[in-house]
């Protein structure tokens, strides 16, 4: 039967509710703090405040994205994971980022074969985390497992870097069955990266390729979706990009023309700016991860989106999406 892995263990995909399904909530490290420290999140009471507001708001699931080489916090994660169990169900994910955060000669990724690689991600899946997320020769490997894999592709182009790392992720789902979610800078991509994931073997009912609305092409949407697999929309209350007026306009025109069962939501609230209780911390307001199942659904509604729709795009679709296939 089909599973969604989550770090507390398996459990079935109608157990998984209301998803968010790409977030941060920790991140240690990384170039990504290297470059502005708002990406670090490293505040657990905060993060516990962030997951406890969503449960409230009627959240269930949270998917956390972060990889190898990018702060992955595997400790907390976990505390946080046991903190919420029977409450909020919350996912790992293995694999890697967009290749720009990674040195491509002697990087992990970079210095071993696609085939020793697949062996390691595939341990994180079936037997493991790293607690170290594979920093360095010493493995640690405690009894909770990744339910995700990642890749990520850079801005407008594909690295020689990224089409491996990808690779990797296509056939670690080949053999352990593990979905596949996917990074596209600002959006761009995505037809791209689904095509060369099914030409490697992925099976695109269980590709996500998130990031998508920051390229609002709302043809470009539909010619990723006709290849079979998921897109997510990440990030509503970002007006530095697009207001969420463009957003809902294009789920609306998607659901129209026949997409409702192929399209996830998440916040990716991945900046501390972004998230409620870290800003809490410095005497300053943000409207956090609930954002997007309160002030967002109700936005959908208004604009003549149907409960149902919302209902596949928060519940069913990620439950489906997220499930390890047989």
């Amino acid at each position: 039967m089909a599973f969604i892995r989550t770090i507390m263990g398996d459990i079935t995909p109608e157990e998984f509710g209301v998803c968010d399904a790409h977030e941060h909530l920790f991140r240690a490290g990384g170039p990504e703090v290297d470059h502005d420290k708002d990406f670090k999140l490293d505040d657990y009471e905060a993060s516990v405040k962030e997951v406890q507001e969503w449960y409230e708001c009627g959240g269930r699931s949270m998917v956390l994205m972060d990889p190898m080489g990018c702060g992955r916090n595997v400790p907390d994660t976990v505390r946080l994971a046991k903190h919420f169990k029977g409450k909020v169900h919350i996912v790992a994910t293995t694999g890697f980022q967009k290749g720009d955060f990674y040195d491509h000669r002697v990087s992990f990724a970079a210095t071993n074969t696609v085939e020793d690689i697949v062996e390691m991600m595939c341990l994180e899946v079936m037997e493991g985390l790293d607690q170290n997320s594979y920093n360095g020769p010493i493995v640690k490997r405690v009894p909770y497992k990744a339910g995700v894999i990642k890749a990520g592709t850079g801005y407008a182009n594909i690295s020689d870097y990224e089409l491996k790392t990808m690779k990797v992720a296509a056939l670690t789902q080949k053999e352990t069955g593990v979905p596949i979610s996917i990074h596209t800078q600002l959006g761009t991509m995505g037809y791209e990266d689904a095509q060369y994931l099914i030409k490697q073997g992925a099976d695109p009912e269980h590709v996500i390729i998130c990031h998508v609305q920051k390229d609002p092409d709302r043809f470009y949407h539909k010619k990723i979706l006709d290849t079979g697999v998921y897109i997510c929309y990440d990030g509503p209350d970002r007006a530095k990009y697009y207001p969420d007026s463009v957003h809902v306009d294009n789920l609306k025109w998607l659901i129209e023309h026949g997409y409702q069962k192929k399209i996830l939501l998440s916040m990716d609230a991945g900046r501390a700016s972004y998230q409620k209780y870290h800003m809490a911390k410095l005497g300053k307001e943000a409207n956090g991860i609930s954002y997007l199942i309160t002030r967002f659904t109700d936005e959908m509604r208004e604009a003549g989106i149907s409960d149902e729709a919302i209902q596949d795009l928060l519940i069913n679709n990620a439950a489906k999406a997220f499930a390890f296939k047989e």
